[in-house]
């Protein structure tokens, strides 16, 4: 009977240690991303898409905490038949809550900063007949989710977030305030541990 308590006990041991999982934490975290956003300006300009990259760096400062630095550009040619040829340079900061599993690393973040937004000149057209670049507010919030491949290698199938953009109506924008969705994949190049 002893024996059969002992052994119960053992396999109980073995199988709680081995549900614990051993999770690396990087101390950093750099990700190189392809972006989609889709902008709504508002107005008589309907909603329309552009294509990018961005690039972050996260420094972790436990398992769950870390800081993000996002940095990304995004280009929108003609628009609707309008020469738009607009470009915008994101740059936002902010804490990500990171949910960390053997492989997989579901996060959250909210990121603040600014874009700057620039847009081309039509010299043939007489509206609208466009050029200007200006800083404005940006905020980004969302999540997404990290596989790792190896300790130093991971994929970003999505990110998904809302990103607010405030552009003045000298920018052509009608609207002001901007509800953009903004989706992000890519990999993250993992560096230290904690």
């Amino acid at each position: 009977m002893k024996s059969t308590i002992w052994m119960a006990a053992l396999v109980a041991v073995a199988g709680t240690t081995m549900a614990q999982e051993n999770v690396v934490t990087p101390k950093i975290e750099v990700g190189l991303n392809y972006s989609y956003s889709r902008v709504n300006p508002g107005g008589s300009l309907g909603s329309y898409n552009t294509n990018g990259g961005s690039g972050y760096v996260e420094y972790n400062f436990n398992k769950s905490l870390g800081l993000v630095a996002d940095l990304g550009g995004n280009y929108a040619g003609t628009v609707n038949g309008v020469a738009l040829n607009n470009t915008t340079f994101e740059y936002l900061f902010g804490p990500r809550f990171n949910f960390r599993h053997s492989r997989f690393t579901p996060y959250v973040q909210a990121l603040f900063g600014g874009e700057r937004y620039s847009n081309g000149l039509n010299p043939s057209a007489t509206d609208p007949r466009l050029f200007t670049s200006q800083n404005n507010f940006a905020a980004a919030f969302g999540g997404g989710l990290d596989v790792a491949l190896t300790n130093h290698i991971a994929v970003k199938p999505f990110q998904v977030e809302y990103l607010l953009t405030q552009i003045s109506p000298q920018a052509m924008n009608t609207n002001f305030v901007q509800n953009n969705l903004r989706y992000s994949a890519g990999v993250v190049f993992r560096f230290g541990s904690k």
